[in-house]
């Protein structure tokens, strides 16, 4: 397993490498409005719209508009703008199902320790499904409420291993003048292995502002967030850009430093960026992360990860996406040392 893992990180960073001389070829030169409905972000899609004003882009504009409480109707008081929920299948690969120690020895003080077999991360093909749910309620002119929840059960047939996983937001989010926006959000998850549990709380603050520079139009976040543990808390500062770039596509650039907590292996860095265009009339998605945890100790010996993660997603159908990755750990500590290949079939359900 370790070889086909290698194999997923080397084969993956090639085809990267490859493939990115090839874009300009096949690619489809998007202008801002195409950038910017890449990108993900409504909002920046909204902020295009409105300065480029395509032909025929009024209807989506209004419906941009009224997902952020913007438009007037008449009605006072909380109006439900949109609810909705989706079931959908999921089917992965997971390199640690069961939440175990990806290494199996640890190199202390010049000793060798094996790792306990029962121990060991165990890795394999997943099935399972997904739910989620979610509304929208403006509460006042250009403020809103969004609400979501997500779930997802899965189950390792060939190591007869389930894991689970459960989420839920609530967010106000508040229109203010010149296209800025400033969302409170706070939540929980929860994960549940066999081996390992994990429990998050988290608020955040974050403000948003648009604008055109260098001919393309932007939005910069800057934010703060609180997380809670359960043995640990930990403040976060968060910066990010999202770009739509003429002839280029959606960019993206994000940057997290998080405060120290002794005596944890916490995120202390981390630093991602990626880019969306359409190559050959599908939707593809290149990104590359790194992230940096310290903090904690193992016999003495300070551990430090450096965790470096390449990948691509490919729009196969309107509803079907793939998504291939490599990730690769490199710790202090050997045993947390682990190259992992990460495999996902999205499927989108219908709105």
């Amino acid at each position: 397993m370790r070889r086909i893992r290698a194999i997923g990180w080397r084969g993956i960073a090639l085809a990267g490498l490859l493939l990115l001389p090839g874009l300009p070829a096949v690619a489809e030169p998007p202008d801002r409005v195409q950038a910017a409905l890449l990108s993900g972000s409504s909002r920046l899609a909204g902020f295009a719209l409105m300065r480029d004003r395509p032909a025929g882009g009024a209807p989506l504009l209004a419906r941009l508009m009224h997902a952020e409480g913007m438009l007037r109707d008449g009605r006072d008081g909380p109006v439900l703008l949109w609810r909705g929920g989706s079931v959908r299948p999921v089917l992965r690969w997971d390199d640690n199902i069961n939440g175990g120690i990806p290494g199996d020895t640890v190199s202390v003080g010049g000793l060798d320790l094996t790792v306990d077999a029962a121990s060991r991360a165990r890795s394999g093909l997943v099935l399972g499904g997904a739910a989620s749910a979610g509304a929208r309620y403006r509460l006042a002119p250009g403020r809103v409420l969004r609400l979501s929840a997500q779930a997802m059960a899965v189950h390792s047939p060939r190591h007869d291993l389930s894991r689970g996983e459960a989420a839920a937001e609530a967010c106000i989010a508040q229109a203010l003048p010149g296209w800025r926006f400033l969302d409170a959000c706070a939540g929980h998850s929860l994960a549940r292995s066999d081996l390992s549990d994990a429990n998050l709380s988290w608020a955040a603050l974050r403000g948003t502002g648009h604008f055109e520079a260098a001919g393309g139009l932007h939005a910069l976040s800057l934010g703060l967030r609180q997380t809670w543990r359960s043995d640990y808390a930990q403040g976060f500062l968060d910066l990010s850009l999202d770009s739509a770039l003429p002839r280029i596509g959606a960019l993206g650039l994000q940057l997290s430093v998080g405060e120290s907590v002794a005596g944890h292996n916490a995120i202390r860095y981390r630093a991602g960026a990626s880019l969306t265009r359409r190559v050959a009339g599908r939707r593809v998605s290149l990104g590359l992360d790194w992230q940096r945890e310290e903090g904690s100790a193992v016999f003495g010996t300070p551990r430090r990860d450096a965790l470096h993660t390449l990948g691509v997603e490919v729009e196969l159908s309107p509803r079907l996406t793939l998504r291939l990755a490599g990730q690769r750990r490199s710790s202090t500590i050997s045993m947390y040392d682990e190259n992992r290949l990460i495999l996902d079939v999205g499927w989108r359900p219908r709105r």
